[in-house]
């Protein structure tokens, strides 16, 4: 089989065709692939901002309910040694305990 010198011009301008043509398939499916995943990306970075935030909101009513829990003590240590005048301990401990809370805040 002898071929000439168009036709070999005509099978080397084939297969650049087809490599072209394949190299351009796989450029779209490759960026049909990556548009199909960008949303995932989106909605992870989205779910761990939320996350942070969630954490943040939850530390912060932890030390929102440490801080009402001392000044309720104190509270009660107040209104014990007001209806009675004892209970002298008990409101220098909500005392040191509401100092230390507001010192360590």
């Amino acid at each position: 089989m002898t071929f000439t010198i168009v036709q070999l011009g005509q099978i080397f301008l084939a297969m650049c065709g087809a490599i072209i043509t394949i190299g351009g398939a796989w450029a779209v499916i490759k960026n049909i692939r990556d548009k199909a995943k960008e949303p995932d990306a989106e909605r992870d970075e989205t779910l761990r901002k939320h996350g942070e935030m969630l954490n943040n909101d939850n530390k912060r009513l932890k030390e929102l309910e440490e801080g009402n829990k001392v000044i309720m003590q104190s509270m009660l240590a107040l209104m014990s040694h007001e209806l009675d005048g004892n209970h002298t301990e008990q409101l220098r401990k909500a005392k040191n305990d509401l100092e230390e809370y507001l010192i360590s805040r």
